[in-house]
């Protein structure tokens, strides 16, 4: 059950929206939190990598190879 707490201090007709919002926000939450997402193209669940193991992918499907990770910006606005 979910329970909303409803203001009845503003008789503006906008307020609906901002409760409709708020609850869209809540379930959306809920949702996100109380189920296994999946990719939509693999159907495979999604897991959450730490920082460490996400080094250690890129390390492992890279092995032996040398190169830069990231942009290099000359002349540019903000360029080192």
């Amino acid at each position: 059950m979910i329970s909303i707490e409803q203001k009845t201090t503003n008789k503006n007709p906008r307020s609906t929206v901002g409760t409709i919002t708020e609850i869209y926000d809540f379930l959306r939450l809920l949702y996100a939190r109380a189920s296994i997402a999946y990719s939509y193209e693999t159907g495979e669940p999604m897991v959450k990598y730490t920082d460490d193991q996400i080094l250690h992918l890129i390390e492992d499907k890279f092995e032996g190879r040398s190169g830069h990770f990231g942009s290099v910006g000359k002349g540019q606005k903000g360029a080192l």
